[in-house]
């Protein structure tokens, strides 16, 4: 299993219980009440000592509740810690006292599991687990959700959920052996033209630095002419392949977009290492999901491109606009400065040009 393979977030790998931060009172009730069997097993067996109580209390719920035993336990909400405390009648508490002997906790997971009817996950588990796995991924479940109704199957079989590293092992080795056999035939459905198409596309040219492949990974960048230019040419090389020959659905939508988001993990020399049918079916399905994607990117690309010009051309419009009334305003206060000036010259003056001009910029009239 490669580091690309595996499916689950850190979080989820290593905090495999995810503890509520808000909860309503009827959902506190409904996960953490302890029945009347429950009590008398944690108060009446002598093994358990009264100090560890609540952590025994903590642990039947969370195996009830999960399938998992709670680690640490004092992240678990005050409320909660309140509520056991109750219907255990201790004192309130908001540390939970743990056995610091691991053969201890031992012995008390051990009683818990009998109690509450549940088993480890052992190999013939394993076994029933894996053929259970291997006929929901034949039906098309993608990883994720494969994990998810694992977790279901074991807590509904009363088996002790295994650690999500191995339970997330599990998952990817069946749904690579499930999916080697549709990589197979999918395969097998390609063009011999096609196939030498896609070695191309894992190729760079000559003065090229990456290859095609590298670059219809890539983002849209910022909407220019040079970027519509390019990723025109990407496209067009991409339908150089003669995908349009390939049918568009060649597995379930869902299975189709996994492999496609799969591909984008690894780069044009990681490809090169897998095994044919693998490399070639998850490289058609991402040229098949790429080509809707480029579509889609070039469409964008020109609609910023094309609001990004009409943006420039109304601030320049709207500039020029602005300075043509700046000089009609100035243009009309010269008219009106002037027509004040004739309406008041003396009737006995002489109304002489060069007399005028003193009071009146020519050249700002003329203009």
């Amino acid at each position: 299993m490669t580091a690309k393979e595996k499916f689950l977030s850190n979080k989820k790998r290593y905090q495999p219980i995810t503890l509520p931060e808000e909860f309503s009172d009827e959902e506190m009730v409904r996960d953490w009440t302890l029945l009347a069997d429950d009590l008398a097993e944690i108060i009446q067996r002598r093994k358990y000592r009264k100090e560890y109580r609540l952590f025994i209390a903590i642990q039947l719920c969370a195996v009830r509740l999960y399938g998992r035993f709670l680690n640490p336990v004092n992240d678990l909400s005050p409320r909660i810690l309140s509520y056991l405390n109750t219907q255990l009648d201790l004192p309130p508490a908001l540390t939970v006292r743990v056995p610091k002997r691991r053969a201890t906790v031992a012995d008390y997971q051990k009683h818990i599991l009998a109690h509450l009817g549940f088993q480890r996950f052992s190999d013939p588990v394993q076994q029933q687990l894996e053929s259970w796995l291997e006929e929901k991924a034949q039906q098309g479940v993608l990883p994720n959700d494969l994990f998810q109704q694992a977790e279901g199957y074991l807590l509904n079989h009363r088996i002790l959920i295994p650690g999500t590293t191995v339970l997330e092992r599990l998952v990817i080795h069946i749904c690579s052996r499930v999916h080697e056999q549709l990589f197979e035939s999918i395969y097998h459905r390609l063009s011999t033209d096609l196939r030498k198409a896609i070695d191309q596309l894992l190729t760079a040219s000559d003065g090229e630095r990456q290859a095609t492949f590298s670059q219809l990974k890539a983002y849209p960048p910022e909407a220019k002419i040079s970027s519509l230019r390019a990723y025109l040419q990407r496209y067009q090389a991409l339908m150089e392949t003669g995908i349009d020959d390939v049918a568009t659905q060649l597995a379930e939508p869902a299975f189709q977009d996994y492999l496609f988001r799969l591909t984008k993990k690894y780069n044009a020399k990681e490809m090169k290492r897998f095994h044919k049918h693998k490399q070639y079916a998850m490289m058609i399905c991402f040229l098949l999901e790429t080509r809707k994607n480029l579509l889609d990117y070039l469409v964008e690309m020109h609609d910023q491109y094309m609001t990004k010009i009409a943006r420039e051309s109304k601030n320049k419009y709207e500039k020029q606009h602005r300075a043509l009334r700046k000089r009609q305003k100035r243009a009309v206060d010269i008219v009106l400065k002037t027509t004040d000036i004739l309406l008041d010259w003396p009737e006995d003056e002489p109304l002489l040009k060069s007399n005028l001009w003193q009071q009146v910029n020519e050249a700002e009239l003329r203009t």
